[in-house]
């Protein structure tokens, strides 16, 4: 009788839809991470120091507007994973898709209105490269959206095999054309046609909840009321995430600018390797906070992953920065050792804030999320007056994001209170 109580509970272990789809999100976001670097490899090392900050900078524009998309994609999968009945989640894809053409032609406007601006303070050495974010962004908005009904549908394979087309061509294309001798422009231009293949494939799968017309309007309302706070959310969050990239490419020189931003693009594993969890966590609790079912044991368990994966980052950075330097820049971005270990700290906290906020967001607590707006108000606020050298940049972002996620940890036993 023990024996079969034991194989049933590692069986229901094995298929708790955490840990399922959590491993499929792990793996394939892990081979796209993988991918990432390889781009950043590539193009570190055939574009030296100056032209890669270039590449960095617009690489962190498309993060910009990923991140600030969080509010219609986070929206997108909350009322996706509530909805009952295919007719249902058919509506809402359908009305989602033209929301997301709407938004992407105005993202893609803005950015027309912008560039001229954003080329002279960001200080791009080959603008016209810069120009091709322009479409690049409408098609951005379009395949992250699809790639939020997918997440809300619990398709987390096509989720992911979105990811893998698209660094798979950007890698390739990159490879190509800076060899051709298009250089930031054939960098760029690889993102560009990566971020198309990936739309496509979106497409195809929800292909079958685009059929037919639409129905009547999902109550806007709700959706709006919801979107607000998730908007100012994935605002801060962005600001967070790339201000400091930005800023350090408009105050310090070139070369200062380009160890900045290869020492962030490998900090960035910490935060990688823990969004995997966070983007199963959100639609499980959600759905299950929907239906009236128990759900903090998935956010007990994602904690305690995303603080497992961000603790061995930060580890592997501290005693062997020397070594993730030389296999992705090579010797003549070694200068950025000594901060690499800061910055996997900086990720590290800002993963947990995230996982937290996304909790909260989950089951429809907006309200903490000025917690978050006041973080990335400080700490651009402080970096803009304080900044004489790149580890005191990374020691503020630090500061700011613990503060944040001590704020975020005491407003819990609060919001178990409020919902007994």
């Amino acid at each position: 009788m023990g024996i079969l109580n034991i194989k049933s509970q590692i069986s229901n272990i094995i298929r708790h839809p955490l840990l399922v789809g959590s491993l499929t999100m792990v793996v394939g976001s892990n081979l796209y991470n993988l991918g990432q670097f390889i781009y950043h490899f590539l193009a570190g090392r055939l574009l030296g120091k100056v032209a890669y900050g270039d590449v960095a900078v617009m690489v962190s524009i498309l993060g910009f507007v990923s991140v600030l998309q969080l509010a219609m994609g986070l929206t997108v999968v909350k009322f996706v994973a509530s909805q009952k009945g295919k007719a249902a989640i058919s509506n809402l894809v359908k009305w989602v898709n033209q929301w997301s053409v709407l938004l992407g032609v105005f993202v893609a406007l803005l950015a027309v209105v912008l560039s001229p601006f954003l080329v002279g303070f960001l200080k791009i050495t080959q603008p016209t490269a810069f120009y091709l974010l322009i479409p690049a962004l409408f098609f951005f908005v379009m395949a992250n959206n699809g790639r939020s009904i997918l997440q809300g549908l619990l398709l987390f394979d096509k989720y992911v095999l979105s990811l893998l087309v698209e660094i798979a061509v950007k890698v390739v294309l990159t490879v190509i054309l800076i060899l051709a001798g298009f250089a930031v422009f054939g960098a760029v231009g690889a993102i560009l046609v990566a971020i198309v293949a990936s739309y496509l494939v979106t497409r195809v799968y929800l292909s079958p909840y685009l059929q037919g017309k639409r129905g009547d309007r999902p109550q806007i309302a709700p959706l709006i009321k919801y979107s607000l706070p998730v908007f100012i959310q994935g605002l801060a969050l962005t600001s967070m995430y790339s201000a400091d990239l930005i800023l350090v490419k408009h105050f310090f020189s070139p070369e200062e600018a380009g160890i900045y931003a290869s020492t962030a693009i490998l900090g960035r594993v910490v935060f990688f390797s823990a969004s995997p969890i966070i983007h199963v966590m959100f639609p499980l609790v959600s759905k299950r906070y929907s239906h009236g079912l128990p759900y903090h044991k998935i956010f007990y368990l994602s904690v305690l992953t995303v603080g497992a994966l961000a603790s061995l980052a930060v580890l592997f950075y501290f005693f062997f920065p020397e070594i993730a330097i030389n296999i992705l820049y090579g010797a003549g971005f070694l200068a950025g050792a000594p901060l690499l270990w800061w910055f996997g700290i900086f990720m590290g906290l800002l993963a947990l804030s995230m996982l937290f906020i996304q909790f909260y967001l989950s089951i429809g607590k907006t309200k903490i999320v000025s917690l978050f707006a006041a973080a990335a108000i400080i700490q651009v606020t402080l970096i803009w007056f304080i900044h004489p050298n790149l580890l005191t940049v990374i020691q503020i972002s630090i500061v700011t994001t613990a503060l944040l996620l001590i704020g975020l940890l005491v407003y819990f036993p609060y919001h178990h209170r409020r919902l007994r």
